[in-house]
């Protein structure tokens, strides 16, 4: 029996229409050169991010931006584990590490903006809400830390019955090993996996012909 017939991988289609993108924590923590966690690959990924972002505003889909933030006493157990967080503020609201890394598209007025304190982007916060509201049952997930934060809203989307689409190349983390096997996880159980160019490409063959044309 072939692995596509054990898992299901391919279904659902991803249909603009119905579908929301999350971008996950493009922070200067995760992304900026001096950042206390830069993701290798986060920079680099910014003009495939730029052009995912200007696809879903260009035919309407919501954009929902999220961003940790680990300040006391939200951050919790993070405080004592990661010396960082507890010690220098780094994540913590007020501090530039929280901040969304500025030379890439930043957050347009309409767009839903959630601050979270655990790395699941639901985990108490109104996210299911802003998305059963705007008729979303698709998500697609990018942003930092693949394996991180990234896959545990993969998850918990997941559970709420929401079909995940994850571009492998639209998210980034620590380190090839990390990377390799979150997107092998979250292909086989919790969503699909592709590539940008495979992700633009199915959403756009599903757009009618006048939006086909200018995608």
């Amino acid at each position: 029996m072939t692995q596509s017939i054990l898992f299901g991988k391919e279904f659902f289609t991803v249909r603009p229409e119905s579908t929301a993108l999350i971008v996950i924590d493009m922070q200067n923590a995760f992304v900026h050169e001096e950042g206390v966690y830069q993701s290798p690959g986060a920079r680099e990924m910014i003009p495939r991010m730029e052009r995912l972002i200007a696809f879903a505003r260009e035919h309407g889909m919501p954009v929902v931006w999220t961003q940790s933030d680990h300040s006391a006493p939200y951050g919790g157990i993070l405080l004592r584990k990661f010396p960082p967080i507890r010690d220098d503020n780094v994540l913590w609201k007020d501090d530039a590490s929280f901040r969304l890394y500025p030379d890439m598209p930043q957050p347009l007025p309409h767009e839903h903006r959630v601050v979270k304190h655990k790395y699941d982007a639901f985990f108490e916060t109104d996210l299911d809400a802003i998305l059963r509201n705007s008729g979303v049952d698709t998500l697609i997930i990018a942003g930092t830390a693949t394996n991180v934060c990234c896959e545990s809203t993969a998850r918990s989307a997941f559970f709420r019955d929401y079909n995940v689409a994850f571009p492998s190349d639209c998210n980034a983390t620590f380190d090839d090993a990390m990377q390799d096997a979150s997107l092998k996880t979250i292909d086989m159980f919790f969503g699909r996996v592709m590539s940008l160019e495979e992700l633009l490409t199915e959403m756009a063959e599903l757009l009618p012909a006048a939006g086909r044309a200018g995608a």
